[in-house]
């Protein structure tokens, strides 16, 4: 009669989560499986989900030695309190400094495939368009892609990390924490109409590559209280002509830290007339602010300053 309670238990946990879960894109199931061979009352966790490139993945213990090769998953790992379970970053995980004393394994573009190996990971995180580079791994160990699109799936990999490390607390509460500076800011622009909102171009290392719909930083603009000229694109990263820009006239540009310098930004033949470079409204912005980690509310409020300094006087 126990063991019979003990499964009706089991299975309504599955229903209650995968319910909650399905609405985050990612999650499929969050549930205790009880082994056939062990004694009654012990259990094995299982976490099921979709990954960033549509393949089902199953962790059924908690990671111990995990490679991540996206600087926004060291930042969240780090947040909610799994810094000590990674054994290896990609260059540019930089945040907080002790990411900088774990191994390097390259990018997810250029991995050390062999350096990774040496470092027997149960779980590497990567982009999902670094998969070519990694995929021989696959059989190896668990890959993880990620491919957020927006905010909110941010906050659900979060959440989803939390999850899979067994800081659903931690999780939780850093989530709150970036709702809370989001409403702050949301509340402030959230009012505007269109006419109030100054046209934003957004440039990333290439000159004319922006960000266009299905991106979390198209999102960002517009939550800040900005409309990106590419919010209409069809492409996420579409490659936009010097005509098309000077046509649009933005009243800002933002360049991401690692792309263009603003003053050749400044120069760029027959930019001078760009509403934006007339009136010294052209900005670089840090990378690491406006990727998926849990400074992209830094971001966001550095946007809606740009965007509205006059909602923001001291």
């Amino acid at each position: 009669m126990r063991r019979n309670i003990k499964k009706i238990g089991v299975w309504i946990a599955i229903v209650v989560l995968i319910g909650a879960a399905f609405g985050s894109g990612y999650v499929l199931a969050h549930y205790l499986k009880s082994p056939e061979v062990k004694e009654i009352g012990e259990t094995e966790e299982i976490v099921s989900f979709i990954d960033g490139v549509g393949r089902t993945i199953k962790i059924t213990k908690t990671p111990e030695r995990i490679v991540s090769m996206a600087s926004s998953s060291t930042e969240i790992l780090y947040e909610i309190g799994c810094g000590d379970k990674i054994v290896g970053v990609d260059k540019y995980s930089d945040y907080p400094s002790d990411a900088e004393n774990k191994t390097k394994v390259g990018s997810c573009y250029s991995p050390s495939l062999e350096i990774i190996i040496g470092l027997n990971p149960d779980l590497v995180i990567t982009w999902w368009y670094g998969r070519n580079s990694i995929e021989s791994l696959e059989d190896e160990t668990t890959v993880m892609y990620i491919n957020p699109e927006s905010v909110d799936d941010v906050m659900n990999m979060i959440k989803l990390y939390g999850l899979i490390m067994n800081k659903t607390s931690e999780a939780d509460s850093l989530v709150d924490e970036m709702q809370d500076k989001i409403d702050n800011i949301t509340n402030l622009v959230g009012g505007l109409n269109k006419t109030e909102r100054p046209l934003v171009y957004y440039e990333l290392l290439k000159r004319g590559r922006s960000t266009g719909q299905g991106t979390f930083t198209n999102e960002l603009i517009f939550m800040a209280g900005g409309i990106s000229i590419a919010a209409d694109e069809p492409l996420r990263y579409p490659d936009l002509t010097d005509e098309y820009i000077i046509a649009k006239n933005p009243d800002v540009i933002v360049v991401v830290s690692y792309g263009a310098a603003v003053d050749e930004i400044k120069n760029r033949d027959g930019w001078e007339n760009i509403s934006a470079v007339k009136n010294n409204r052209v900005y670089s912005i840090d990378t690491h602010i406006v990727t998926s980690s849990p400074r992209l509310v830094d971001g966001l409020e550095t946007f809606a300053k740009w965007f509205h300094p006059g909602l923001f006087v001291e």
